[in-house]
């Protein structure tokens, strides 16, 4: 039996798990109101008081970027943003 088994996706083009969850969470806290650079900023500050790494808060920030310049995909009407 195998030590681990990998999963493959019946699409190749799809995105590696980890990547999916990053721009579900990126999404989530957008959806939060965490949009201006003062609520960015306390956002960052919570996270690093739940002991995230710096370099993860800066993925997930980067991340909020590229999601809130591509939003229109995404948002849907009646959800309060």
């Amino acid at each position: 039996m195998p030590d681990h088994i990998s999963f493959q996706p019946s699409n190749p083009d799809a995105k590696p798990i980890k990547q999916q969850l990053l721009e579900a969470e990126a999404r989530s806290w957008i959806r939060r109101g965490y949009r201006t650079p003062e609520r960015l900023e306390q956002l960052q500050a919570m996270l690093k008081e739940k002991k995230r790494s710096e370099s993860n808060i800066l993925t997930l920030v980067d991340e909020m970027r590229r999601q809130w310049k591509r939003r229109a995909e995404w948002l849907q009407p009646g959800d309060g943003s």
